[in-house]
């Protein structure tokens, strides 16, 4: 008895230990995090690659993220982007700084010692023109080589930039679900439901397939998420292009410090 006890408390401290250093989703988020003083250098690149015209997007995050108790992690990070669009002979490009941002993760319950995984994100943005908030309710399951994961999303954004504009106001749903095979390597699916709230709203649906790797000292994750349908707000088809587009892929890599 002592023995089986002593293995599978063994095996929640391994969990918890590879679980709070890497994703194996890139949009959606598991409820681990990382250990005290253990600390991560995460560059992020997401490319947004089709609108109603010609677009092509580059956004880019480098991320510093630190555990702080058992239970909680903050992260300070600097946004960029880079993009072309317009039509044919009229193409315009611009880089951008993004804004700088500070997110903090509390773990609530733990996915494989409890009967799911949960935490509480919050994620604040500011650059000078806009300031954003992002809230997220994250729920997970570890099952044998299986992980399972859901968030509920909430994001409320204001910008100075045009006297009058209304507060932008979206909801999302992110889900996903991976096979992971000897704690390294790891293949699934997932998918994203954005909604825009008001007069200039939209909802759309993403899904596509994720890969992640887990080493001793970092690790990677990628996900190649096309537009599906536009649940509403459609403009081309069955697609909405006017603000999102035909095909989003994003990288995350993580180091540890």
């Amino acid at each position: 008895m002592r023995g089986e006890k002593f293995v599978v408390a063994a095996a929640l401290v391994f969990s918890g230990i590879v679980a709070g250093s890497e994703r194996r989703f890139t949009y959606t988020y598991d409820s681990s995090v990382l250990g005290v003083g253990h600390v991560e250098l995460e560059p992020w690149t997401t490319v947004r690659l089709g609108r109603t015209e010609f677009y092509r997007r580059f956004d880019n995050r480098l991320e510093f993220e630190a555990g702080l108790t058992d239970r909680l992690q903050t992260a300070l990070y600097i946004n960029t982007s880079a993009k072309a669009q317009g039509p044919a002979g009229a193409r315009t490009s611009e880089f951008e700084l993004e804004g700088i941002a500070s997110e903090w993760k509390y773990k609530l319950t733990d996915p494989v010692a409890d009967a799911f995984g949960s935490a509480l994100y919050l994620e604040a943005t500011a650059s000078t023109l806009e300031a954003e908030v992002e809230g997220k309710a994250i729920l997970d399951k570890r099952f044998g080589d299986w992980l399972a994961a859901v968030n509920l999303v909430g994001e409320q954004e204001w910008s100075v930039e045009e006297p009058g504009t209304e507060p932008e106001t979206k909801l999302e749903l992110d889900a996903g679900l991976a096979w992971i095979r000897h704690e390294a390597w790891s293949l699934g699916l997932e998918l994203r439901s954005v909604t825009r709230l008001g007069s200039a709203g939209y909802s759309v649906l993403y899904a596509g397939p994720t890969a992640g790797y887990a080493a001793e000292s970092w690790w990677a994750a990628l996900s190649v998420m096309p537009q599906v349908v536009a649940l509403s707000g459609a403009t081309t088809g069955p697609l909405a292009l006017a603000d999102q587009e035909r095909l989003q892929v994003r990288l995350l890599m993580g180091f540890h410090l």
